[in-house]
């Protein structure tokens, strides 16, 4: 009797300090069951395991089984198993690490005689990744490969023998594409088409098509790595069927590629890093081929050039021409993404556009609507995209495709994701490198900032080396400066303190009036009854553009709000600094003195287009003191005369 009640103690005390317990009956889950293929010391392995019976093999049944805790990602749970051989004092650790529906990892221990799940070294730990044999389900999956491997690419690949050789053919690509009404699996498997290169030995001609049975994340002499387990159903050859592929994660290449490693065999632990992988790959993302990139209509003229935009998240270089617009988004400090826009049809100021995104196979129509540019500013906005088949090519279209394509696309309720956003502003394309233009506030100022983040504050600093020692001046006074003056009005000059004592004479003593901060303004328009103002510092180490809201508050006072970006938020205005987006907020008052000349100006940028260039030209007195264009000329031909004669004689 007291041995009965010991044992609910023990189990409990072992269940509280998290120690896994062992079963008493030792069951394997529904997934176990079936024939796995795995290479057992260099040779071909098929094992049936049966999940009703717990049996492993023809010569092992399940003894005891201990179940780890399960990885909240994963459908399935890693355990160790206490097998038992039948008719023989044998008992194997089998440490089982699922992977997917489809593999199965594990490490086996040698022969023991105890039969003491407990002694197990998967109990206290898992093996590593190094140490598994890893398993295939010898079934035809279905499963996605988006997870896996996504897109449309080139690449170049080394076989690790016979002097080995890099095969770099153009005709070398990866198709792993979502084709609607094609006759395999949709993002179940890929395409790899491998061709010869003449000088390389090991090139070989082959396409094969691979189905993916699941992806997984492993640590690796320090690095994390994805694994992608792959069969190749069309071979007769068991040992070429199954194949492991493995790469960094993460890896940030300043070309943009990405690096695999692929095993000849269904056997992971050749894989060892990228570079002693037996089949090294490179991935290079190339742009599906489409007659929808030929232009069948030209943008403004005025467009052309280099350009830079902030979107939501990442900000883009953009490049135009005549016919074409192309973006490269950073997508980290490394990555960046490539898209390629082509004219096709437009009416007013909406175009439609086909979109091909370099690395993916979608080939999509976009609407792009255009503000006419104004200085160094286009203003735009991005409708919804409408996918296009994979396959449809010249030959499918018919006479109104455009036209059809241009009124789903450009219609003015899809420029807008959603009908009830009405909220709604237009996104920015800024010159880059900016082309200067008047600043629309001008002036002297004394300011006052505003910010919950000291740092997004301007404060005093020396750019740079000085011409001369700095000299110590008793300075009596100390304020702030903004100011934009006549030397060059396409600039504003901020000084965080800046020294206003004067001499007897009202010039100011200050040897170094170098402010602490230069814009370049590139652009200021009005939309939605806000100001905005776009201006360029190249020492900004957050963004070298900036988008600003101001404001007229009264005849002395202005309301400036800067963005952290070169995007302003719908939601800003010209006092905001405490919502995402915009933290800075300052108040200018006019503070110009009498040797400053320094007029104020202010423009709210109603109207930037209408705006002549014109040049006006003072002169004193009435028209009729001047001489007509005729009369001058005949008093100077008569002047040069009357002299000739006059030095004749």
């Amino acid at each position: 009797m007291e041995a009965i009640i010991r044992i609910p103690i023990i189990v409990c005390l072992l269940f509280l300090m998290g120690i896994p317990v062992a079963k008493s009956v030792c069951q394997f889950p529904s997934y176990y069951d079936g024939s796995w293929y795995h290479r057992d010391s260099g040779s071909d392995t098929n094992l049936i395991i049966s999940a009703t019976s717990g049996t492993w093999g023809v010569d092992r049944e399940c003894f005891q089984k201990v179940d780890h805790d399960k990885i909240i990602t994963s459908d399935g749970v890693n355990a160790t198993i206490l097998l038992k051989t039948v008719g023989v004092n044998c008992y194997i650790c089998m440490d089982v690490i699922y992977r997917s529906i489809y593999i199965m990892q594990y490490r086996r221990s040698e022969c023991k005689t105890e039969g003491d799940i407990k002694l197990c070294e998967g109990i206290s730990k898992l093996p590593e990744h190094n140490e598994l044999v890893t398993m295939f389900k010898q079934v035809s999956p279905v499963m996605n490969c988006i997870a896996s491997i996504e897109g449309l690419f080139q690449f170049s690949y080394e076989i690790n023998e016979k002097g080995g050789g890099i095969c770099n053919n153009s005709e070398n690509i990866l198709e792993a594409c979502q084709t609607p009404g094609s006759p395999n699996y949709d993002n179940k498997d890929f395409l790899m088409r491998f061709r010869v290169c003449p000088d390389v030995q090991t090139s070989f001609r082959q396409t094969i098509r691979y189905k993916c049975m699941g992806t997984w994340v492993a640590n690796m002499n320090n690095n994390t790595y994805t694994f992608v387990g792959l069969a190749h159903d069309e071979t007769g050859v068991l040992q070429d069927k199954y194949k492991c592929l493995m790469t960094l994660r993460d890896q940030h290449s300043e070309d943009n590629t990405i690096r695999w490693g692929l095993s000849r065999f269904g056997d992971c632990t050749n894989l060892k890093s990228l570079e002693q992988s037996p089949i090294r790959i490179v991935l290079r993302r190339v742009a599906p081929k489409t007659s929808f990139m030929i232009p069948q209509c030209i943008l403004p003229r005025n467009l052309t050039g280099t350009w830079f935009t902030q979107g939501i998240q990442f900000a883009s270089s953009v490049w135009i021409n005549d016919t074409h617009i192309y973006y490269r988004t950073m997508m980290s400090q490394f990555d960046y993404e490539e898209t390629w826009f082509a004219c096709q049809a437009n009416l007013g100021t909406r175009f439609l556009m086909s979109k091909v995104v370099v690395g993916r196979c979608e080939i999509s129509f976009v609407c792009f609507d255009l503000v006419p540019r104004h200085d160094g500013i286009v203003r735009y906005r991005v409708g919804r995209s409408v996918k296009l088949p994979f396959t449809l090519d010249e030959r499918t279209r018919d006479k109104d495709f455009l036209v059809t394509s241009f009124k789903e696309t450009c219609s003015w309720q899809w420029l807008t994701f959603s009908r009830d956003n009405v909220d709604w502003k237009y996104e920015v394309l800024i010159q880059n490198p900016p082309s200067p233009v008047i600043c629309p506030i001008g002036g002297r100022y004394s300011f006052r900032q505003y910010s919950n983040d000291f740092y997004q504050l301007y404060d005093t600093r020396i750019r740079g080396i000085t011409l001369s020692p700095r000299n110590k001046i008793s300075c009596l006074m100390n304020v702030s400066e903004f100011k934009s003056c006549h030397g060059d009005m396409s600039k504003m000059e901020i000084d965080a303190t800046y020294c206003e004592t004067v001499d007897y004479r009202g010039r100011p003593i200050g040897e170094y009036e170098e402010p602490d901060h230069i814009l370049t303004c590139a652009g200021h328009w009005l939309e939605d009854m806000k100001s905005y103002m776009i201006t360029y510092d190249e020492e900004d180490a957050i963004s070298k553009f900036r988008c600003w809201v101001y404001e007229r508050i009264s005849w002395t006072d202005i309301a400036l709000s800067r963005s952290e970006t070169a995007r302003c938020p719908k939601n800003q205005n010209s006092r905001s600094y405490e919502i995402d987006g915009a933290r800075f907020y300052m108040a200018l008052t006019e503070t110009e003195r009498l040797f400053d000349d320094c007029p104020p100006r202010f423009d709210s940028g109603i109207t930037p287009n209408a705006k002549p260039r014109t040049l006006y030209t003072l002169y004193s007195g009435s028209q009729s003191c001047f001489f007509s264009n005729l009369q001058a000329k005949y008093f100077m031909f008569v002047f040069l005369v009357f002299n000739f004669f006059s030095f004749r004689n």
